[in-house]
C-alpha cells in the first residue's frame, strides 16, 4: 500500500465507464418511472409519489449502515470498494429488469408489485453506488486534482445519461412505443446488461489501488475499532458535508423535477415533441466534456465554493426565462433547457467534488476515515431529491386533473407541468446559494487537509512498519 498513489489518466478514464451505467439506470427511473407507472401500470400519480418516499424512508436506515459496512471492509482479494460493485451489478441489473415487467395484475396487485420493485432496486442501487462514489477518494488525494478526476468521470457519465435521454426514447419506438409495454421491458434488458459489464470493467480497472490494508486489519486484530458513535461523527461534526448536501440536495430536486416533467412537457405542452428530449442528452454529454478542458481554469478563478454559487445564479436566469417564453416558441424554449442542463452540468461535477472534499474535512476534524459513509449521504440525498420531485410531480398531477393517454390535457395541467418545471427549480437554486455561502472549505483549508492527510497517512505507514513483532505476518509498507 502507497499512501502517495495517483491513479493514471488510463485508469480515471477505465474507472468512469461505471458511472455510464451508474447514470444511465439513474437518468431512466428519473426520466420515466413516473410516466411508466401512470401510462402503463395504470397507477394513480399519487400512488406512485407514495412509493418512492417510502423507499426513501427505508433508504434513511440502510444508506448509512451501507456506508459502514464499506468503511469496515477490507478484502484481500477485491479490496474495499470493488465487491461490492462486482457482485451487486448484476443483482441490480435483474432488478431493475423486474421493475418494468408491467405484470397482468389487478390494481392492488400492481401497487405491491411497484412498492416491492422499487424498494429492492432502491437497495440494490444503493448496495452498487455508494461505493462506486466513495472509490474515486483513493484515485488522487489532492483537491484539485479531484476535481479534474470528478469531470473526467462526469463526462463519461454523462454518455449514460445521453443513453438515457435520447437513445431509450428512439429504442422505445423501435420496439412498438412508448404506450407499449413490451418497448419498456425490452429497453429495460438491454440497459441491464449492458451496465452490468460496465460496472464490472470499471471495478476492475482499478484493482491495483483498491487494495488490501494491512494497517486497517492490525488494527482490527489488535482491537483499534471505530465504533458507531465515532463514525457517525464523520457526519454530525461535518459543516462541509451538511452545507454541500442541502446545496447538491435542492439542485438534484430542481434535476429530478426537470426530468421527470420532460416526458409530459414535451409531449403536452409542445405538442408531441418527445424527439426534442435528445437534444437535452446530447448537450449535457458535449459541455461535460469540454468541461475537462476548461474546470482547472473556472475552479482557478472562482474555486469551487463560488463556481457554484455563479452557476446556480445563471440557473435561476434559465428557468425564468423557460417561465416566460411562451412554449410555442420551440427555438428560446430549447435555448433555455439547454442552457439549464450544461449549467447543472457544472454544479453536478463541483458538487461531486465537493463531497469528497468534505470526507477529508471531516478526517481532518475527526481523525477517522469515513469515505464510504459520507458517500453514504450523498447517494441518500439523491434518492431523496428524486422520491421528493417525483412525490411533488404525483400529487400536482393527480390534483389539476391529469388524464394518462389523453391527446390533449387541460389547462389547467399544462400549466401546472410548466410552473413545476420551472418555479420549482428557482427556489432550489436560492436555497443552493445560501447553503454555499456557508460552506467552510476554500483554497486555504484544502492545502491543509491534504498536508494533514498526507502525514497522517505516512505516520501510520511508519509505525506499522517499525513494530518489533510483526505478529500478524504482514508484509511491509512502502511509504
Amino acid at each position: 500500500m502507497n499512501n502517495s498513489i495517483e491513479a493514471s489518466e488510463k485508469q480515471v478514464y477505465l474507472y468512469s465507464i461505471g458511472n455510464i451505467a451508474n447514470t444511465a439506470i439513474f437518468a431512466f427511473v428519473g426520466a420515466y418511472i413516473m410516466f411508466y407507472y401512470t401510462n402503463i401500470l395504470g397507477i394513480p400519480a399519487t400512488v406512485a409519489g407514495t412509493i418512492f418516499m417510502v423507499a426513501r424512508m427505508v433508504d434513511a436506515f440502510t444508506d448509512p449502515i451501507m456506508g459502514m459496512i464499506i468503511d469496515r471492509t477490507n478484502s484481500k482479494r477485491f479490496g474495499k470498494y470493488r465487491p461490492y460493485i462486482i457482485f451487486g451489478s448484476p443483482i441490480l441489473g435483474i432488478i431493475f429488469v423486474v421493475m418494468f415487467m408491467a405484470p397482468d395484475l389487478s390494481m392492488g396487485g400492481k401497487i405491491v408489485y411497484a412498492y416491492t420493485s422499487y424498494i429492492l432496486y432502491s437497495l440494490a442501487w444503493t448496495c452498487v453506488q455508494i461505493p462506486q462514489l466513495a472509490l474515486p477518494i483513493i484515485l488522487s488525494n489532492s483537491a484539485t486534482r479531484r476535481t479534474k478526476v470528478q469531470a473526467i468521470f462526469q463526462a463519461v457519465g454523462n454518455i449514460g445519461n445521453l443513453a438515457a435521454t435520447s437513445l431509450a426514447i428512439y429504442m422505445l419506438s423501435w420496439f412498438g412505443g412508448d404506450g407499449n409495454k413490451e418497448s419498456w421491458f425490452t429497453v429495460a434488458v438491454i440497459f441491464a446488461v449492458f451496465s452490468t459489464i460496465m460496472f464490472i470493467i470499471s471495478a476492475m480497472s482499478v484493482r491495483k489501488l483498491d487494495v488490501y490494508n494491512p494497517i486497517e486489519a492490525s488494527k482490527v486484530k489488535s482491537g483499534e475499532k471505530i465504533t458507531f458513535k465515532q463514525s457517525m461523527k464523520v457526519i454530525t461534526s461535518n459543516t462541509a458535508l451538511l452545507m454541500v448536501l442541502i446545496s447538491f440536495g435542492t439542485d438534484s430536486l430542481a434535476l429530478q423535477v426537470g426530468n421527470g416533467l420532460n416526458m409530459y412537457f414535451f409531449k403536452y405542452n409542445m405538442g408531441e415533441k418527445t424527439h426534442l428530449m435528445g437534444l437535452t442528452g446530447w448537450a449535457t454529454t458535449i459541455f461535460s466534456f469540454v468541461l475537462i478542458g476548461i474546470v482547472g481554469w473556472y475552479v482557478g478563478k472562482l474555486g469551487k465554493k463560488n463556481g457554484i454559487i455563479v452557476a446556480e445564479l445563471l440557473a435561476i436566469v434559465a428557468a425564468l426565462g423557460l417561465l416566460l417564453v411562451p412554449t410555442s416558441n420551440t427555438f428560446f424554449v430549447m435555448f433555455f433547457i439547454l442552457s439549464s442542463v450544461c449549467i447543472g452540468a457544472i454544479t453536478n461535477m463541483l458538487a461531486r467534488s465537493a463531497v469528497l472534499d468534505s470526507a477529508n474535512f471531516a478526517e481532518w476534524k475527526t481523525g477517522v476515515n469515513g469515505s464510504a459513509l459520507v458517500s453514504s449521504t450523498f447517494t441518500f440525498v439523491n434518492k431523496l431529491s428524486q422520491a421528493f420531485g417525483a412525490f411533488i410531480m404525483g400529487y400536482v398531477l393527480d390534483f389539476v386533473g391529469y388524464a394518462p393517454n389523453l391527446a390533449q390535457q387541460s389547462e389547467a395541467t399544462l400549466k401546472a407541468i410548466l410552473y413545476m418545471k420551472t418555479l420549482i427549480p428557482i427556489v432550489a437554486f436560492i436555497c443552493s446559494v445560501v447553503a454555499m455561502k456557508f460552506y467552510p472549505i476554500d483554497k486555504k483549508t484544502e492545502k491543509e487537509m491534504e498536508a494533514f492527510i498526507n502525514e497522517k497517512r505516512a505516520k501510520e505507514i511508519k509505525s506499522y512498519n517499525s513494530r518489533e513483532d510483526n505478529i500478524y505476518n504482514e508484509p511491509q509498507i512502502e511509504a
